[in-house]
């Protein structure tokens, strides 16, 4: 019998998380490529958890790149700072924080993924309300869901599934320009938004 679904992931261990991760693999190319990546940028991972995608991000900016992996769960980040070890990546900054009340003072952010992780957040539009403060002028962000019209055969049940007309109200909402959106998958769809100039 399938354990019951739980928002905080508390069913799961890091290493089973970072391993549902891993199954992204084919989607994070886009989502870097529409935010045009590039080495020596400074990019925020938004509920980061263990950090597969915080280590692609790591491999495309570079050694003069950063990525502001951010977390509420300081064991998820322990997980990922253990691997960073590991592997001897060295531009990865864990922070364990709240997305929504994030503060990065005298920090130029270009770019932000808020991938798979809005449907676990207690306050999502606050989260899209505070990335969109914390770019730079017209950095780009991903934002990245599980679709409810999908077949539901991997990801969270259908009733926990965020529609793309809703993501879309909240990043307007929040500020952001609407730049495209797209279905990437059966089950999921991206949408690039930008901070206004």
């Amino acid at each position: 019998m399938q354990e019951a679904y739980r928002k905080d992931l508390s069913h799961l261990t890091w290493d089973e998380v970072y391993a549902r991760q891993v199954l992204r693999a084919p989607l994070v190319g886009d989502w870097m490529d529409a935010l045009r990546l590039k080495t020596g940028d400074r990019v925020l991972d938004v509920g980061s958890g263990p950090g597969f995608v915080s280590f692609l991000l790591a491999e495309r900016v570079g050694p003069t790149g950063l990525v502001y992996a951010v977390d509420r769960s300081a064991a998820a980040l322990a997980h990922l700072q253990r691997l960073q070890k590991e592997r001897g990546v060295s531009n990865i900054k864990t922070l364990v924080a709240d997305a929504a009340a994030l503060e990065l003072p005298g920090v130029h952010l270009d770019a932000a993924l808020i991938t798979m992780v809005l449907h676990h957040a207690d306050d999502p539009p606050g989260i899209l309300r505070n990335v969109a403060r914390l770019l730079s002028p017209r950095g780009l962000a991903v934002v990245a869901e599980f679709d409810p019209d999908g077949p539901c055969q991997h990801g969270p049940p259908r009733e926990h599934r965020l529609t793309p007309d809703q993501i879309q109200t909240w990043c307007e909402a929040a500020g952001f320009l609407i730049l495209s959106k797209e279905r990437q998958t059966p089950e999921h769809y991206m949408m690039l938004v930008q901070r206004p100039s």
